[in-house]
C-alpha cells in the first residue's frame, strides 16, 4: 500500500473514532440533562411539599385563633346577661342569648370563619321517643319504610336488651357485618355513632344537595345537623332549633315551624305565652317539648385560611360553658379531620 493509501486509511479511521467519541459524548449529556431534569423536579416536589406543610401548619392555628374567638364572644355573652339558667316555661322579660351564625375576622396573611351552632336546638338521640326520631327522619326527606328502621335501630342501640325491634336489629346482626361488631347497648357518646346503626349511611348522615320539583336547592338528610348527644337538658331551645326539629314535635308541622322561625327572626321568644299567642292550635304537647333556655353547649365549625394559598384548615369542637373550670369552658368533642362544615 502506497504512502496515499496509508493516509486515506488512517483519516477514515480517526473520523469514525471522532464520530464514535462525539457520539458518546452526546450520550453522556444526554443521561446528565435527564438526571438533572430528575433532580430538579424531586427538589420541586420536596419544597411545594414543605411549604404545603407550613401553610397547613398556620391554617390550623388560625383556626385555633377561631376556635379561642369564638369561645370568647360565648362568653362574653353569657357575661353580660348573666348565667341564669332559663328552663321551660320561663316567664321573665329578659332574652336568653343564643348564640348561632357566623364569626369571623382577618389576621396578618389570613384569618378564620367560626360557624356557631348551638346544640340546645337539637333533638337529644339518647332521650328523644321513638316518634320525635320517626317524625325528624320523615322531614329530611326519609320514606316511612326507611324511617321505621333507622329509628327501631337507634332505639335497639341504645337501649339494654338484645331483643331487636320489628324494624331494628340486635348484636346478630352487627355480628355479620365486615368486620363484625357488637351492638353498644347504651347512649351514643358522640353522634357519630350513628354511622354504626343500620340504615344509616354517610349521605344521611352528612347530607347531600340536590333540587325540589320546582327546582330550588334543596338538602337532603343531615342528621348531623339535627340530633346530638351533647345537650344537657330535656327541652329544645325554640330560639335556635332548626326547622326540620320544630316540625317533629307533637302538635306542629312544617307550616307551623316556618311560623316560628319568623317570628324568632324578628324578636326571639322569651315566653311561651308568645308561641301560643302566634300559632293557632298550639297545644300544651308541644310546649313540653320545647323551653326558652340559655345554652352552655355549642359546636363550632372552624376554617382556618391563609392568603394567597388554596389551604384551609378545619376544626370541629364541642365546648361546653362552665364557670367551674379554669377557662371557663371544656371540651366535650375535638376534631381535627373532620371535612363537613
Amino acid at each position: 500500500m502506497d504512502t496515499s493509501e496509508s493516509r486515506k486509511t488512517n483519516c477514515l479511521n480517526y473520523r469514525e473514532e471522532k464520530g464514535a467519541v462525539l457520539l458518546l459524548v452526546l450520550w453522556v449529556v444526554l443521561a446528565i440533562s435527564l438526571l438533572a431534569v430528575s433532580f430538579s423536579a424531586t427538589i420541586r416536589t420536596e419544597v411545594d411539599a414543605a411549604r404545603y406543610l407550613v401553610e397547613q401548619k398556620q391554617a390550623y392555628y388560625m383556626a385555633r385563633a377561631g376556635m379561642e374567638y369564638a369561645v370568647y364572644e360565648i362568653l362574653r355573652t353569657q357575661s353580660v346577661s348573666g348565667n341564669a339558667s332559663m328552663g321551660p316555661g320561663f316567664m321573665g322579660g329578659g332574652v336568653p342569648p343564643v348564640m348561632r351564625g357566623n364569626v369571623s375576622l382577618n389576621l396578618t396573611g389570613g384569618g378564620f370563619n367560626v360557624q356557631i351552632i348551638d346544640e340546645s336546638g337539637k333533638i337529644n338521640v339518647n332521650a328523644a321517643p321513638d316518634f320525635v326520631i320517626f317524625n325528624l327522619l320523615l322531614m329530611v326527606g326519609m320514606n316511612e319504610g326507611a324511617a321505621a328502621e333507622v329509628t327501631d335501630s337507634i332505639l335497639d342501640w341504645v337501649d339494654v336488651d338484645d331483643m331487636p325491634r320489628p324494624f331494628g336489629a340486635e348484636i346478630d346482626y352487627y355480628l355479620m357485618n365486615n368486620p363484625p361488631y357488637r351492638t353498644k347497648n347504651g347512649p351514643l357518646s358522640v353522634p357519630e355513632e350513628l354511622l354504626l346503626i343500620k340504615g344509616i349511611t354517610p349521605e344521611i348522615f352528612y347530607g347531600r344537595k340536590g333540587l325540589s320539583q320546582n327546582g330550588d336547592p334543596v338538602e337532603y338528610f343531615g342528621l348531623k345537623k339535627y340530633l346530638t348527644t351533647f345537650s344537657t337538658g330535656a327541652a329544645i331551645n325554640i330560639n335556635s332549633a332548626p326547622v326540620p326539629v320544630l316540625a317533629s314535635l307533637p302538635g306542629l308541622d312544617f307550616s307551623a315551624a316556618l311560623v316560628i322561625d319568623q317570628m324568632r327572626s324578628e324578636m326571639p321568644f322569651t315566653n311561651m305565652v308568645q308561641l301560643e299567642q302566634g300559632i293557632a292550635g298550639f297545644s300544651g304537647e308541644s310546649s313540653s317539648y320545647l323551653g326558652i333556655i340559655q345554652s352552655n353547649v355549642y359546636t363550632l365549625n372552624c376554617a382556618g385560611r391563609l392568603d394567597n394559598s388554596d389551604v384551609v384548615s378545619r376544626i370541629r369542637a364541642v365546648v361546653q360553658v362552665d364557670p367551674g373550670s379554669p377557662r371557663g369552658y371544656r371540651i366535650l368533642y375535638w376534631n381535627e379531620a373532620d371535612s363537613e362544615l
